[in-house]
């Protein structure tokens, strides 16, 4: 589960979204983005503990397996909730969006946003521009 997300000290606060386009047999509905699954919320802190596992995951004195490590640092479950989003999203041809914040979001900001780059440029761009490559 290897995946490139910029990240700065500064804001705490991140977030994975899963966005889908309605398809075209959905009536109405039809080339619309929508939030697809609950936001994933991680901090700073998350991410050290992680990338913690990840070295403890390629240590060739003391083998560890990628689950063995993030249970070892705490982050089991965060690690299992990453997994299925990514599964869920590849099966529902779902995009990955990453965001970071100083504050934390709500659900329901993200769903309004998301649905707001239906009909602005500009809110399109920044979800176009916050796709997470290379997973």
């Amino acid at each position: 589960m290897k995946f490139n997300i910029k990240t700065d000290s500064k804001l705490f606060h991140h977030y994975i979204i899963a966005v889908h386009i309605f398809p075209a047999t959905s009536g109405e509905n039809a080339g619309k983005y929508h939030l697809k699954y609950k936001p994933i919320h991680f901090t700073n802190d998350d991410i050290e503990d992680v990338q913690q596992a990840a070295m403890l995951s390629v240590d060739k004195l003391f083998k560890t397996s990628d689950s063995e490590a993030l249970a070892l640092v705490g982050k089991s479950e965060f690690g299992k909730s990453l997994s299925m989003l990514f599964l869920a999203s590849n099966v529902n041809q779902c995009t990955l969006h990453h965001f970071s914040s100083e504050f934390e979001i709500d659900e329901e900001t993200f769903d309004m946003f998301v649905g707001s780059a239906n009909y602005s440029n500009h809110s399109r761009q920044i979800l176009l521009n916050s796709i997470i490559r290379g997973r």
